[in-house]
């Protein structure tokens, strides 16, 4: 497949998009315990839809998991299974710094760790160092410099959430920065791990590729394996709240009445996890445009993208109101920033495949 960096930002836009809006469904499911909220979610969008894909999209697919090296996916289950761990975190982390922050700091760091350290170390191969020659010539100057900024960009998001945090405008009590600030951390930390999921997942791809899935859609083979490790973390840990607060029979019945029936918590928990699963469908689309040279930076696209359409629903969610203008504006500077940095990793990435 012809490489084509412009379509494969387009295509990360969408991925981005998905991403940014897999939360904002939970607003609507407040009579629903937090745990039976998520586990519902985790449900369709790390087992049932990834598997669906799957499925529909790579030709017999139990075939290619036969066919597959069993190291590689047991590798892929294993990542997959800590980055749960970083899935579980964000989700607490929103409900202390809500979206903008809470996104900022755990995307970045995502960002930061989930591009750069695997040209230090891969999963299936150990360690590679190319992270030298990948930056060596100039387009591949121009693509550090992009990612650079991209990350500068995140931290000046991450200083206007911290300021509307001081401003306290639009913060209902129960935000901490005391308590989600380390939640966001860990986050960062271990979502980052999920790019190594994917990358120790690529031999499936490649039996996927060989069993005739197209080069566009052979990620999807993947999902299944690596979002099942993030499943089973978060079964796990849901399942034990349940047992502890007795919250299991809302599965049948909403707690007390209010505003929507059962039937429309599960309805907004489908696309909570549908959001969520078409981000990285849409990933692993964008990623096949980027190229073998630079294709790295899909993973510092999607993050850096997914922060700008984040801090829009954060100011859909007033969380920006009554904080004055200069949080506003240094929001408004980190996400110029980021738009600024896309275009130069993509030109960057459009001259390393010319």
């Amino acid at each position: 497949m012809a490489a084509n960096p412009f379509l494969g930002v387009a295509l990360h836009g969408v991925g981005a998009f998905s991403a940014a809006s897999c939360y904002t469904p939970q607003k609507q499911t407040r009579l629903w315990s937090w745990e039976i909220y998520w586990v519902t979610t985790a449900s369709f969008a790390w087992l049932i839809l990834p598997i669906a894909g799957a499925f529909l999209t790579i030709p017999d697919y139990l075939g290619v998991l036969a066919a597959c090296p069993k190291d590689a996916m047991l590798r892929s289950l294993a990542l997959g299974v800590i980055y749960g761990v970083g899935g579980l975190t964000f989700g607490l982390g929103i409900r202390y710094i809500g979206f903008s922050l809470n996104y900022a700091i755990a995307i970045g760091i995502s960002a930061g760790l989930g591009t750069l350290f695997p040209l230090i170390w891969d999963p299936n191969a150990g360690f590679v160092w190319t992270i030298g020659e990948k930056f060596s010539g100039t387009p591949g100057q121009i693509v550090l410099a992009g990612i650079l900024i991209s990350l500068g960009g995140i931290a000046i998001c991450g200083l206007a959430g911290v300021l509307r945090e001081r401003a306290g405008g639009g913060s209902p009590s129960r935000y901490s920065f005391r308590i989600g600030v380390p939640l966001a951390i860990t986050a960062g930390a271990l979502s980052a791990v999920f790019n190594f999921a994917l990358l120790a997942g690529e031999p499936i791809a490649d039996a996927a590729r060989a069993a005739g899935a197209s080069d566009l859609l052979k990620m999807n083979a993947i999902y299944p394996v690596s979002h099942g490790g993030a499943f089973i973390t978060n079964f796990l840990w849901c399942a034990w709240l349940i047992t502890r607060n007795r919250t299991g029979g809302e599965f049948l019945h909403l707690p007390r009445q209010g505003a929507g029936t059962l039937a429309f918590y599960y309805l907004m928990a489908l696309a909570s996890g549908a959001f969520w699963y078409f981000q990285f469908f849409f990933y692993g689309m964008g990623h096949n445009y980027m190229g073998t040279q630079y294709g790295f930076t899909s993973w510092a696209l999607h993050m850096a993208m997914l922060i700008l359409f984040s801090n829009v629903y954060g100011w859909l969610f007033r969380e920006w109101e009554g904080v004055g203008t200069r949080p506003r504006r240094v929001l408004h500077v980190g996400m110029a920033v980021i738009v600024v940095a896309t275009l130069i990793i993509t030109y960057g990435n459009y001259l390393g495949e010319s």
